[in-house]
Parts: structure tokens; sequence; C-alpha cells
């Protein structure tokens, strides 16, 4: 009986553990600046161009589409974690309906925006085409 109290004890300490190092992990980083510029495709050749940005759990990496001047298709590359599919796409429309990554951020997830939005604009600053 001893023993099963103290392997009890045991899985409760590593789970407490577990989730807090959980917690910080989702919480570290919520308060930092990521400065935009925004950025749109004027003067850009049709083509794709990368562009990434990193920052702990909000690092991501994106493929700009560009044609006639125009951002046609953001695509993910590298996704950041915890995050969902619809979040993403929403921040994507927000910038294809914009044309531009000086747009509307997602309330509740400023940094999340914010990261892909920067990524965005690292894909639209690169100065040569990273694939045609």
């Amino acid at each position: 009986m001893k023993k099963l109290f103290k392997g009890i004890a045991v899985l409760f300490g590593v789970l407490l553990i577990s989730a807090g190092g959980l917690f910080v992990y989702t919480v570290r980083g919520v308060d930092q600046e990521i400065p935009l510029e925004g950025r749109s495709a004027v003067g850009l050749e049709d083509g794709r161009y990368r562009g990434a940005f990193e920052g702990g759990r909000w690092s991501n990496e994106v493929e700009v589409v560009v044609e006639e001047e125009e951002i046609i298709d953001i695509i993910i590359i590298d996704d950041m974690r915890l995050t969902t599919a619809s979040f993403s796409q929403e921040i994507i429309g927000n910038v294809l309906e914009d044309q531009q990554t000086d747009t509307d951020v997602i309330t509740g997830s400023t940094v999340t925006s914010r990261a892909y939005l920067k990524a965005i604009e690292n894909a639209l600053d690169t100065q040569e085409e990273e694939t045609r």
C-alpha cells in the first residue's frame, strides 16, 4: 500500500511539473514586441518569395505567391506551435484582402498574428526571388 501511495505521489509530481513547464512555454514571450512595417507586393516581380520569423513558439515560415504585383496566395511552409489552421487562414485572408501586412490582427492573439505578419513581411522584403 505504501508503494502505491509513493507511486501516485511521484506520478502527481511529474504531471504537476509537466503542466508547469507547458504553462511557462505557452506564455513565455506573450509580451514580446514584433515591429511591423507594412509591406505589399508593389514593385515585386511575379514569383514565390519565402520569409520566416524566429520567435520561440511563434517561429514560422511562409511562401508568398506574387502575380502582377498582387499577393495571390500565402502558403505556410513551417507553422508555429500551438495554433490552428482556421486561425492562420484568417490572418492570411486579411492579408490577401488588404494586399498588405498592415492589416487587422486577430483579437486575443496579437503576438501570433504579428508573428505571421512578420514572416510575410520578411518574404515581401526579399530582394531576390526564391523560386519560380
